[in-house]
């Protein structure tokens, strides 16, 4: 009987452990897409002088990661509006499949590793804001928790 107390509680730390490693590595992952979507956004605006323009969303006045889709920044990014079809213009982002919101519709959008679309915000003349909401789905003071491009204050 003891031996199989000793081996629930084994289990139940392996288990518990397993989970912080899992949410951890989406958070890197986030990190690592934030900033290469950042690099692209860099190098959009070397070729056009302007990066893409999105500010339907301002990160400061809107919480719903449901609605931060921005098919315009993936055309921009990817050269086309679908994730299946020939770019028609340069091509500064490869996305893997699961960072597309569908690799065989139109107008798709960029997801986080919880499957909640990318916030991003750009006038054209200023960097743009790009952001998770990191699995959140009401703001307030969970957007402490964000996965973003510029730095915490």
């Amino acid at each position: 009987m003891g031996v199989m107390v000793v081996i629930g509680i084994l289990a139940g730390l392996t288990l518990g452990g397993a989970g912080a490693v899992r949410r951890q590595g989406a958070v890197n992952q986030a990190k690592a897409e934030i900033a290469a979507l950042q690099a692209a956004c860099e190098r959009y605006y070397a070729d056009n002088n302007a990066y893409p323009t999105n500010t339907s969303v301002n990160p400061a006045s809107s919480f719903n990661p449901t609605n931060y889709a921005c098919s315009s920044v993936f055309s921009a990014l990817f050269g086309t509006n679908q994730y299946s079809s020939k770019p028609s213009g340069r091509r500064y982002f490869e996305p893997k499949p699961s960072m597309v919101s569908s690799t065989n519709a139109q107008n798709p959008s960029f997801v986080d590793p919880w499957g909640y679309t990318y916030g991003y915000n750009s006038d054209g003349t200023n960097a743009p804001l790009i952001w998770s909401t990191a699995g959140q789905t009401t703001g307030g003071n969970s957007t402490n928790k964000w996965i973003t491009s510029w730095p915490k204050m």
